[in-house]
């Protein structure tokens, strides 16, 4: 395909052992992914309504907003974003969504990838993936247009500007995960 940009097939081990009563899972390119392994521990949140058919039937699914999330603050232990940022890059709208409605010392998991600067006339970045649930192999692609740039620095930038402080750090590639602890209120 030549308008698309494709990096090698990356790998993914997920950890779903997750030890929290209310799980949000936003605008993930692994919505199904999260629902079928959580089920009805989780919220998901997504501004698109196909992407909640896909959903687990367990699953709570709400059709909203990742960027204007309108749940009472601190409603949720753990929230998961699953490339939300490859999809929606508002990152510091997020994150100050995410600090609002997130428990103090609540947690945050982000997974997602490193976009480089972009290449000749490629429209479309492509991610492929195998992810490893401990359960199944998962093998998806996840594509968006190629519009911007994005490291986990800059990921970790906006997130410590926004009260998150980071707890730990995994790389793999061009695949990052990122698990971070609210610590401060920031206004939204």
């Amino acid at each position: 395909m030549s308008g698309y940009y494709s990096i090698k097939d990356q790998q993914i081990k997920l950890k779903t052992d997750f030890s929290a009563d209310r799980i949000l899972v936003l605008c993930s390119g692994g919505e199904d992914l999260f629902s079928k392994l959580l089920k009805e521990k989780i919220v998901f949140v997504t501004p698109l309504e196909d992407l909640l058919k896909a959903a687990d039937a367990k699953a709570l699914k709400i059709l909203m907003n990742p960027t204007k999330l309108s749940f009472a603050p601190e409603s949720f232990d753990v929230v998961l974003c699953f490339f939300t940022f490859f999809y929606l890059p508002k990152h510091k709208a997020i994150f100050e969504n995410v600090n609002y409605i997130l428990k103090r010392w609540g947690r945050l998991l982000v997974w997602d990838v490193t976009i480089p600067k972009k290449v000749g006339h490629k429209s479309f970045f492509a991610v492929p993936i195998l992810i490893d649930t401990g359960l199944e192999m998962i093998k998806m692609v996840h594509v968006t247009k190629w519009k911007f740039e994005q490291s986990s620095g800059l990921i970790k930038k906006i997130a410590r500007e926004n009260g998150f402080k980071l707890l730990n750090e995994e790389l793999s590639d061009q695949i990052f995960h990122l698990e971070f602890s609210k610590i401060a209120d920031v206004k939204r």
